[in-house]
């Protein structure tokens, strides 16, 4: 164990959370030292796994001195305690997003990590791809000109996979279906190219499941950008997000890992290369620099909360089948 790395524990040890794990051990900054789940047969597979500790409770593991932060990878509703907890013991937090899924429950989130004063990053990490890190500097230097819109798409085949017994069937853990699991990420990435989501217009597709099969967002940015954002849990993988803009458009594609552009006056894309970014890497090393004080939280509680308020009125569209005006 290197005296200069930052000890983390994990809650929350499915695949997820396993991944998380792997990459703060990979980012050379961080080390597992604890985990906990409610699940003995799982926290002691995790244990062996990531060869850390497993503690016998909440309580054990959240006063554990060694742990200097923590790692939430738990069903969304679970979020907000989960904060609330780690930052009272004092301990700085990683939560994975969504932040919640309420603008409630992520005020109080915020709220409790600062009169905890404590760390408090959302896993956000999607922003952090190669392709999106490229495309804002484009966007940065005026080369795609002024924004007029942005589209994105996000789906996976997950609803087919997912068993029964699966949190992510709950409506109340997944409002609007994917939207909450994957849009969530698209909505961040939309901030950071583009800035505030000022008004949003929902449409969805029920069926035979528990949640939305499909769902549509129409976006109005205060800037004036329009854009659309379409996610599914039942149609096959795409993670896309393009921008276009007066000079030029940017595609990002395969998650963010491949771009290609196209000026205003080419009638064809060109590939892009790019330098590989880990992103989870990326996010874990700097959630432990900045517990160390070496820099600062780039997707804090407060960009965690901006998402989550695009969210909410999107849910409100739905409802009410008006376009709401975004409200954090």
């Amino acid at each position: 164990m290197s005296e200069q790395n930052v000890r983390l524990g994990s809650l929350g040890l499915g695949w997820w959370g396993s991944e998380l794990a792997n990459a703060a051990n990979r980012s050379g900054r961080a080390e597992i030292v604890s985990c906990f789940a409610r699940s003995e047969q799982g926290r002691l597979e995790f244990a062996e796994k990531h060869d850390c500790r497993s503690a016998g409770s909440l309580d054990e593991f959240l006063s554990d001195p060694e742990i200097e932060g923590v790692l939430i990878a738990t069903s969304h509703q679970s979020h907000r305690a989960l904060i609330e907890e780690a930052a009272a013991a004092g301990k700085h937090v990683f939560v994975d997003k969504p932040l919640t899924t309420t603008v409630a429950d992520g005020r109080a989130s915020v709220a409790a990590a600062r009169d905890g004063g404590v760390l408090l990053q959302v896993g956000h990490q999607r922003r952090r791809m190669a392709a999106n890190r490229r495309i804002k500097s484009m966007l940065e230097s005026g080369e795609l000109g002024d924004v007029e819109t942005v589209v994105a798409h996000t789906s996976i085949p997950n609803g087919f996979r997912m068993g029964a017994e699966a949190w992510r069937w709950d409506p109340e853990q997944s409002p609007l279906g994917s939207m909450t699991s994957l849009g969530i990420h698209m909505i961040d990435t939309m901030h950071y190219f583009v800035g505030p989501i000022r008004a949003v217009s929902a449409f969805t597709r029920g069926g035979r499941y528990p949640i939305d099969q499909a769902t549509v967002l129409a976006l109005a940015f205060e800037s004036g950008a329009l854009g659309t954002l379409t996610t599914s849990f039942f149609t096959p993988r795409v993670n896309a997000i393009s921008v276009f803009g007066t000079g030029a458009a940017a595609y990002s594609l395969a998650g963010g890992s491949e771009l290609q552009v196209q000026a205003t006056s080419d009638g064809d894309r060109k590939d892009v290369a790019l330098e590989p970014i880990d992103a989870v890497v990326d996010q874990l090393a700097e959630f432990a620099s900045a517990i160390r004080g070496e820099t600062r939280i780039e997707t804090d509680g407060e960009v965690g909360l901006a998402a989550i308020a695009v969210l909410g009125a999107a849910v409100e569209s739905a409802a009410t089948g008006g376009t709401v005006e975004v409200s954090g």
